[in-house]
């Protein structure tokens, strides 16, 4: 592998050969396909400090591990609009500014660089993913931007830690290689389709819905999808071998507070763990987009998603017999509050 183990840019960025035009057109059409507006915003960075670091280090988000990256603290307080920010998008480019990808930003750390675990090498997917190999690809580029930038390097050096997710080109983001299964944080074709179907054939078969069920599904689910405003909403989708597995949504634009809503995972995924990580993720984002109350429907019977509601502090607070689903369940409505 290419000497250098960096994600955002060094001190001294290039400029793009091809200009910002070749970005703000690939971010148009991915806004275009995506139903974002495109307004939204973003940053465009390459990887690494060179044309090779850089476009091994996109191919390794495009067709292989790479979800995670590390910058030292003091580069990205001295470049503060390539820091990495909290739920933000980015075109990641080649060396020359060629864009090549959006990713989106999962989550955010920040640790003396001594502290940095082997689960998060790993998911750098780097070199050979161990620990030692990362420590030792760091410590070779974090001295070198120490010396950039007039500091002593040291292990105990705050760095701060990214994980991200892929989210265009379309068909690498629905089949990630050695990295799966995904929680992918935004629309991918198919999600309106997939989710609508995952209800529809689980409730049929366990609680006798029918087609009103799964009909009013895909229209809500539809409508939803095509007024997102990432500032306040969120989409979730366990994604794998080309596959839609699993959703959970955030509708903050709902009256009495944000709502949660599609929260399923399907058949063949079931049982495998990712119920959960896909809720906190759901949850992580009410409380950094300011959501103060969260709500949900459901019904009596479901409780395994009860227990993980419960989980993560909410509260039933009304049960009563109707007929909104289409046939008649004891509808329960939970909430959550800050």
């Amino acid at each position: 592998m290419t000497e250098g183990f960096i994600a955002r840019p060094p001190l001294s960025r290039p400029a793009p050969a091809r200009g910002e035009g070749s970005v703000a057109a690939f971010w148009s059409e991915y806004c275009r396909r995506a139903g974002l507006p495109e307004a939204t915003p973003h940053q465009a960075w390459p990887f690494g400090d060179s044309p090779e670091l850089a476009h091994e280090l996109v191919e390794l988000v495009l067709h292989g591990p790479k979800r995670a990256t590390a910058g030292l603290l003091a580069c990205n307080e001295r470049n503060p609009a390539d820091a990495p920010r909290p739920d933000g998008y980015s075109v990641v480019t080649e060396f020359d500014g060629t864009p090549r990808c959006v990713i989106r930003t999962a989550w955010l750390d920040q640790r003396p660089l001594r502290e940095v675990d082997a689960r998060f090498a790993w998911d750098e997917g780097e070199g050979d993913r161990t620990l030692a190999d990362w420590m030792a690809g760091h410590r070779r580029f974090f001295s070198r931007e120490c010396a950039a930038l007039g500091i002593a390097f040291s292990d105990e050096l705050p760095v701060q830690l990214e994980r991200f997710e892929l989210l265009y080109p379309f068909e690498a983001a629905l089949d990630p290689v050695d990295c799966g299964p995904r929680i992918v944080p935004g629309w991918l074709p198919g999600a309106i389709n997939a989710i609508a179907a995952m209800h529809g054939g689980f409730y049929a078969r366990e609680h006798a819905f029918g087609l009103f069920f799964e009909a009013k599904v895909a229209a809500e689910c539809a409508e939803f999808c095509s007024r997102i405003d990432p500032a306040r909403d969120g989409l979730w989708l366990l994604v794998d071998a080309g596959r839609i597995l699993g959703s959970i949504a955030i509708d903050g634009a709902a009256a009495g507070g944000a709502h949660l809503r599609w929260f399923i995972v399907a058949d063949e995924a079931r049982g495998g763990g990712h119920g959960r990580p896909m809720l906190e993720a759901a949850m992580a984002f009410c409380r950094r987009a300011g959501h103060r109350r969260v709500h949900l429907t459901t019904f009596a019977g479901l409780e395994a998603a009860r227990a993980l509601y419960e989980r993560q502090g909410f509260r039933r607070v009304s049960e009563a017999q109707g007929g909104t689903w289409g046939t008649t369940v004891r509808e329960q409505r939970f909430e959550w509050s800050a």
